[in-house]
């Protein structure tokens, strides 16, 4: 997946993009990228160093003080319903079941009832939670309010997916496992894919190309190839090939901490 796409024209044009909120510090200088569709980026580097800033300024959440951002030759505020945001939280409404927390995006669209029906209950087969489609979010584990959180950005089929550190939050084996079941997702529903972490092995396992960003301000220090293809399993993390670019990947994040 990753060798087609970058045959392919890219879906998003960052060029020399900065940012700075009023008259703080700079936030982010000069940023060039070019991402094509199919790939899965993600963004690592030190506390402060923008990465959360980057997914705004895609999404269009955001603006830019200086350079520009393309998404499909539109500004990202014109190409705001081509991408869907999963944030640090689920943020799934307390009264709504599983279903209608998936469903709210479609409602919202204006799909038909017999189309969220079908759509909703693809999304949670996809995801694995069909037989937790009445429960509340409340009687949900973290873990499964994320793939709900999930569910609900591929509802409305994006062709971006941003992701901000979604599992953060939860343990070690749980991250694993919804690393895992985040590309099956996308093997199912494809999208492209822009992910902040703080995880290098997240970052490597899921990502075509890993953006290491330096700090104050944030710039591009490094751009990774990840050589693995798709499908990826598990058993990929334990891997010569695997361990041996983990630790190359460290080893630049930790060049841009101490610089």
């Amino acid at each position: 997946m990753a060798t087609a796409a970058m045959n392919q024209p890219p879906i998003v044009k960052i060029d020399r993009v900065g940012k700075r909120f009023g008259t703080g510090p700079v936030v982010l200088d000069g940023i060039e990228l070019s991402v094509a569709k199919g790939e899965f980026v993600s963004l690592i580097g030190p506390s402060g160093c923008g990465k959360s800033t980057l997914l705004r300024l895609i999404a269009g959440l955001t603006d830019a003080t200086a350079g520009t951002i393309s998404v499909e030759g539109m500004t990202p505020a014109n190409a705001r319903e081509l991408m869907f945001f999963v944030f640090q939280d689920a943020n799934l409404l307390p009264w709504r079941r599983v279903a209608e927390n998936v469903e709210l995006p479609l409602l919202l669209r204006g799909d038909t009832e017999g189309k969220r029906r079908e759509r909703v209950a693809h999304m949670l087969e996809v995801v694995g939670l069909s037989a937790a489609a009445t429960r509340y979010p409340w009687q949900l584990s973290g873990g499964m309010k994320m793939r709900v959180s999930i569910a609900r950005a591929l509802s409305v089929a994006p062709d971006i997916l941003l992701l901000d550190e979604p599992f953060g939050a939860l343990d070690e084996m749980t991250r694993d496992k919804l690393n895992e079941d985040l590309l099956a997702i996308r093997e199912r529903d494809p999208f492209t894919g822009f992910f902040v972490t703080h995880s290098v092995t997240e970052a490597v396992f899921l990502s075509s190309r890993i953006v290491v960003l330096s700090a104050n301000p944030g710039r591009v220090a490094t751009v990774i190839d990840v050589p693995f293809g798709y499908p990826r399993s598990g058993e990929l993390r334990e891997t010569p090939e695997f361990l041996k670019l983990l630790g190359e990947t460290t080893h630049a994040l930790r060049a841009v901490r101490n610089h």
